[in-house]
């Protein structure tokens, strides 16, 4: 049966099944989009020890995983592996390996798309600052200059890779099959969509536009000159720089976030307030303008409209077809049933 009627709101979700093979289905095409560009500009792909370690576990773990989701479905050991969740477990940890393997795959091609060395337009985004009153030296020498406020924006800023890898363990532990899926591809539509629009629309981190004495903040946009000026060949897996402006990624990812956890009441709350202190710190502490910002807003909506949408046409389409095979099959055996009965 390809799909079911949820509880909530009576429509046909997609088996889990299927979701996992539509998100490595994405992973194999940014893949393949990183392997041609990587040979047609030359470019080269270090993977460091560390990350070869990394790949090595990911096999015997998918295997691991195949193992235990086989278990539950011997009778005799079912009732164990329901008391231990062992499917639970097994499906939390073959979406971690997709979406770390994704997570890879697109950082890649987001240092290729800047080597396009497209137009700046961080002039454009000094512009709108200034109409709309926002002055971001001003606002990052204050921050700076109340060190109680920069801890507090700079732990929120930091909570957003704990919450990369704590949100999707929390939602398929707690069996949210649904939603750790629907994470997954608003994670990946988001990142789509990201490079969609910074790539014809590059833009200089406000901590090297203004020239920021911070050595630390400025070492985390260091690769956006040499790779737009062509002297930087070799991307380094270990250490990949987020160096897109515009829109705000962590932005897009405070309200993805909040909006992953919406229903689980004790968790969402304090998200929510996390997340909004998250998008507070992107200016000062991710050297992002704030028209950035608003921009990683509206592609936050965007990509939770277009996910919903997507999954949900899907699930309807697959349901109709599988409900009319069953139709046309059920009459055919009837029409056969009673020939028989006639014969």
């Amino acid at each position: 049966m390809y799909g079911k009627p949820t509880l909530s709101t009576g429509k046909p979700q997609l088996s889990n099944r299927k979701r996992y093979l539509y998100g490595w289905a994405i992973v194999g095409i940014v893949l393949l989009v990183d392997v041609f560009w990587l040979q047609l500009g030359g470019y080269s792909v270090v993977f460091p020890d560390e990350v070869k370690e990394k790949g090595k576990v990911l096999l015997p773990v998918i295997c691991g995983c195949a193992v235990l989701y086989g278990i539950q479905h011997i009778p005799r050991y079912r009732q164990v592996c329901l008391k231990l969740r062992y499917y639970e477990v097994a499906n939390t940890v073959a979406w971690f390996v997709l979406l770390i393997v994704f997570i890879r795959a697109t950082s890649v091609l987001s240092y290729l798309c800047i080597t396009m060395d497209m137009p700046l337009v961080e002039n454009s985004l000094l512009r709108f600052d200034q109409v709309i009153g926002f002055d971001w030296p001003a606002v990052y020498g204050w921050v700076q200059s109340h060190p109680a406020v920069r801890q507090i924006l700079g732990f929120a800023y930091a909570s957003g890779f704990w919450q990369l890898i704590g949100i999707p363990a929390v939602l398929g532990l707690l069996g949210r099959r649904e939603d750790l899926s629907m994470f997954f591809f608003l994670l990946a539509l988001s990142s789509i969509y990201l490079l969609v629009v910074s790539t014809p629309f590059p833009a200089t981190s406000a901590f090297e536009h203004f020239k920021v004495s911070d050595t630390d903040a400025l070492s985390s946009v260091s690769d956006f000159s040499v790779l737009r000026d062509g002297s930087m060949r070799t991307f380094d897996l270990q250490r990949t720089q987020g160096l897109v402006s515009l829109p705000s990624f962590h932005t897009a990812l405070a309200v993805i976030f909040a909006y992953s956890l919406r229903r689980i009441l004790f968790l969402f709350w304090p998200a929510v307030i996390l997340d909004v202190l998250m998008i507070a710190s992107t200016p000062t502490q991710g050297g992002h303008y704030l028209g950035d910002v608003l921009a990683g807003l509206v592609l936050s909506a965007l990509t939770i409209v277009s996910v919903t949408f997507l999954l949900d046409r899907e699930a309807v389409v697959q349901f109709n077809v599988s409900t009319r095979i069953a139709r046309h099959a059920t009459g055919l055996f009837a029409a056969l049933n009673d020939r028989l009965r006639r014969s």
